[in-house]
């Protein structure tokens, strides 16, 4: 019986290269906003919301927003495209939400939300929250275990108790970005999980995926069954794909859920 200790130089070299090629293929691993296809995809919804001549906001729900990066880029392309919004950020950090306040005070469009998106109401620990970590998580990850000592308790809210009480009519954009948390906030929202109430949802799928135990085939098949088509974000393109075993990978990328009215018979986006 041959037992190798070491992996041969050549299959270490096929592995990468290999490794690198799909990822590229994939749009894996890129968390650039400019260059991975959020952006992209931000000022399409935006372009699509005006040219349908809607007379109500476009609806964003930025959930894990952080510092506001991304709630200030909305506004901007909003700005840019002339089109009115109304953004919900939910943040569940104690440091970043003051950040947010202060950041928003003067932007009546938008709605800062201190709580962590769960499929039940009440409190939970948020590792490496006292920080801020754009890192942070309800999910005990391995790379957040350095310091045991950034751990905040914070409030937990359902997306179907928020809608309910902030009167929210209908949501053009979810932005799922809460490390993890992504399948716990979609069973929280209810019969509001669907493409008449919900436009697009994104989410990201990675590392922090395997560290809360979520399978992207049970992410796609919570969304397909509510009548969404899922999909994969490239930097100027969304595939619509159906599940297949080697999607699950745990590279990070962007998936989307789109409502039927989104897609044309052919397949492609109705941006455009």
């Amino acid at each position: 019986m041959k037992i190798l200790t070491k992996r041969p130089f050549w299959r270490r070299v096929a592995r990468a290269l290999g490794s690198r090629l799909f990822n590229w293929a994939e749009n894996n691993g890129d968390p650039r906003i400019t260059n991975n296809g959020e952006l992209w995809l931000l000022r399409e919804l935006l372009a699509r919301h005006v040219a349908l001549a809607q007379r109500r906001p476009f609806v964003v729900f930025d959930a894990g927003a952080n510092v506001g990066n991304y709630t200030r880029l909305i506004l901007q392309e909003a700005r840019r495209a002339g089109c009115a919004v109304e953004v919900h950020a939910f943040e569940p950090a104690p440091h970043n939400i003051e950040l947010l306040r202060q950041k928003f005070a003067g932007e009546p469009a938008v709605r800062v939300v201190g709580a962590a998106l769960a499929a039940r109401a009440g409190e939970a620990s948020l590792y490496a929250g006292k920080s801020g970590s754009s890192h942070a998580s309800l999910v005990q990850r391995g790379i957040l275990k350095g310091n045991v000592t950034d751990v905040v308790t914070v409030p937990l809210i359902r997306l179907a108790d928020y809608v309910e009480m902030s009167g929210v009519a209908h949501i053009d954009l979810l932005k799922l970005d809460i490390e993890g948390a992504e399948m716990d906030a979609l069973h929280g929202f209810d019969e509001k999980l669907h493409p008449s109430f919900v436009d697009v949802i994104q989410f990201e799928y990675g590392g922090t995926t395997l560290d809360a135990g979520v399978t992207l085939k049970a992410l796609h098949r919570l969304l397909v069954l509510q009548g969404y088509r899922f999909a994969k974000l490239f930097p100027r393109a969304v595939e619509v794909r159906d599940y297949d075993e080697w999607m699950e990978n745990y590279s990070f990328s962007n998936y989307l859920a789109l409502s039927p009215q989104c897609i044309q018979s052919r397949g492609d986006i109705l941006f455009r």
